[in-house]
């Protein structure tokens, strides 16, 4: 039986929301910090292992999406989804800093294989189906929800099991972590325009270009989802260790994780029709402010009442996900999508490699009131200098116009 193009598009739209889904059901994770602390790791040896796992991450953003452009998408994120099951099969094995260690590094090479390659096949497939461009936030909002909530059920089924034991989770995380891959196997990659020798290196040149330096609308999105990148990583870690002086118990960890993302998702989800609504000048300013009011109010109501205004981060980064990668999809074409995708994630990386290490210290030295504090200065002063000229300029970033090297 002959299957229709239009067919194998469907279904690889399908499967790709699916692996949205079960790539961050990772069941640990919503009580990593706790964990490892019951391993003798400190924040600071934790910010350290962090660190390293966002330094392996930065070293290989810029090569596996080359690779995910040059080898195929499907293929790339066919190996990174094994070697991400393979680490989180051998986490039950490690009890000291330097098994963590590895562990990191592993995870680290498989996450940096996976980052953009899902993102620019989901985009092609979308558009191989004969979706228009402008609709991609919707896609991506879709995306991001189903990510979302796949973090919420697996957070919510951590909190369950870690009552149990840390090793019934071990285990049960790692059996869950080969469902991506087996996704992975059932994708079709569509075809795409792939430029090769000379006329691709003078095209990812002239992408670069415009992208870095020419052109300021582009440049300032690509920074913005940097920034944004890089505080989604730092409140991911400083959540739990805020839970944890706050005196919630060790089983709510997972709903509160999951109500969190829950939260990003439809954030994310709601993107395209509030932007139909309001415009995107008004969203990318709330995309700036809420964070400073988070973090400012985290730092003065500690407990409850800080933990409800963490939510409004979640909705900053929801929102700001689907924009600014929507805006970076419209302007990049299919040859080399993955690659700049990967160096927004490098440049996420790399921020949190000089940010992560400085937050463990600070909290360990200071305490986490001063920490925030001093994060949602220095996030006050991204806004202005980053998101505010963003917001000012912002018909240039929704003009028709891409960067089609």
């Amino acid at each position: 039986m002959v299957v229709k193009i239009p067919d194998l598009v469907t279904k690889n739209i399908r499967l790709l929301y699916g692996f949205s889904f079960f790539d961050p059901f990772m069941i640990v994770i919503p009580v990593w910090v706790p964990y490892l602390a019951t391993q003798g790791i400190g924040m600071r040896q934790f910010m350290e292992l962090q660190a390293v796992f966002a330094l392996v991450i930065l070293c290989g953003e810029v090569p596996s999406g080359l690779l995910s452009d040059l080898w195929g998408r499907k293929k790339t994120l066919l190996l990174g989804s094994t070697l991400k099951a393979v680490s989180f099969s051998l986490l039950p094995l490690w009890s000291s800093y330097e098994g963590f260690l590895f562990y990191h590094l592993t995870m680290g090479i498989a996450l940096s294989m996976i980052s953009g390659g899902d993102v620019a096949l989901l985009y092609d497939a979308h558009l191989a189906a004969g979706g228009e461009r402008s609709r991609g936030t919707a896609v991506l909002g879709n995306m991001q929800l189903a990510g979302q909530t796949g973090t919420a059920v697996s957070a919510l089924l951590g909190g369950a099991i870690v009552t149990l034991s840390y090793g019934h989770l071990l285990w049960a995380n790692a059996i869950l972590s080969w469902i991506p891959m087996l996704l992975v196997l059932g994708v079709t990659e569509p075809p795409r325009a792939l430029a090769r020798g000379k006329k691709r290196f003078e095209g990812l040149k002239e992408v670069l270009s415009t992208t870095l330096v020419r052109d300021g609308a582009t440049r300032l999105v690509f920074l913005n989802l940097v920034a944004l990148g890089a505080a989604g990583l730092v409140m991911v870690w400083t959540n739990q260790k805020y839970w944890q002086d706050s005196g919630v118990p060790l089983a709510w960890f997972g709903v509160l994780y999951a109500g969190y993302n829950l939260i990003d998702g439809f954030a994310g989800r709601s993107a395209a029709l509030l932007r139909a609504r309001y415009g995107r000048r008004p969203l990318l300013a709330a995309v700036g402010v809420l964070p400073i009011i988070a973090y400012f109010a985290m730092a003065s109501f500690l407990g409850w009442g800080g933990i409800l205004f963490g939510t409004l981060f979640k909705v900053s980064r929801g929102l700001g996900q689907v924009l600014f990668m929507d805006a970076l999809n419209e302007k990049i074409s299919s040859a080399f999508r993955a690659t700049v995708i990967s160096m927004a994630q490098l440049g996420v990386r790399a921020s949190f490699c000089l940010l992560g290490p400085l937050v463990g210290y600070g909290i360990d030295a200071w305490g986490l009131p001063s920490v925030l504090s001093a994060l949602g200065i220095v996030f006050s002063i991204a806004f202005v200098f980053l998101l505010l000229p963003l917001v000012l300029r912002e018909d240039r970033v929704s003009s028709a116009g891409g960067i089609r090297a």
